[in-house]
C-alpha cells in the first residue's frame, strides 16, 4: 500500500493500475548521507519534502538525482524515493516493468491523448530511468476505458546478442 502511494506521488497519476517491477536490488541511504553528498554545508535538520524530494537544511534535493550519481554503473537503476519511515532514500534497480495507467480524467489528457511510445517514454522517465520501452498500446479495458499499456525492458543478454549476429 505504501508503494502505491509513493508511486503516485512520484509520477503524479491517481489512476496506475498497475506498476510491476522485476527487482534486482533496493540500494538504501540514510537522510545523513545523502545531505553529505548532496549538499556543501552540514545538515543537522533534514525534512521530508515530498516523495521524491528531501531538504537538507534549506537545500531541496531531488533524490533521483542521488540515485543518478550513486548507481551510476547499474545499467538496472529505475527510480529513487523517500522512505519517510525508515529516514532512508531507495535507489531502485530492475530489469523489468509493467505498468498500466487508467486515462478516466481531464488531467490525463497529456499522458493519453499522445502517441502510446510517446507516453510510456514520459513514464519511462519517471519509473524505469535506465530500460527501454519494449511495448507501448492503448486500449479499452472491460469497462471501455482507455487504457495505457507500458513494458520496459533492460538490453538483451550479451550472450543473446551474439547469437542474433551469428
Amino acid at each position: 500500500m505504501i508503494l502505491i502511494s509513493l508511486f503516485i506521488s512520484l509520477v503524479s497519476f491517481a489512476h496506475v493500475i498497475q506498476d510491476d517491477v522485476a527487482t534486482t536490488e533496493k540500494n538504501p541511504f540514510n537522510f545523513n548521507t545523502v545531505c553529505e553528498k548532496m549538499v556543501t554545508h552540514e545538515s543537522p535538520l533534514i525534512e521530508v519534502v515530498s516523495g521524491t524530494e528531501i531538504d537538507c537544511m534549506g537545500k531541496k534535493i531531488n533524490v533521483g538525482d542521488f540515485c543518478m550519481k550513486e548507481m551510476e554503473a547499474d545499467p538496472y537503476y529505475l527510480r529513487a524515493y523517500v522512505d519517510k519511515d525508515q529516514k532512508q532514500v531507495i535507489c531502485h534497480s530492475g530489469k523489468k516493468v509493467l505498468f498500466k495507467y487508467l486515462c478516466t480524467k481531464l488531467e490525463d489528457k497529456i499522458l493519453c491523448s499522445t502517441m502510446a511510445k510517446e507516453s510510456c517514454e514520459r513514464i519511462r522517465e519517471k519509473l524505469a530511468k535506465r530500460l527501454h520501452v519494449i511495448h507501448s498500446s492503448f486500449i479499452k479495458n472491460e469497462k471501455g476505458i482507455k487504457q495505457l499499456n507500458c513494458f520496459f525492458e533492460s538490453d538483451a543478454n550479451p550472450i543473446d546478442l551474439k547469437r542474433s549476429h551469428l
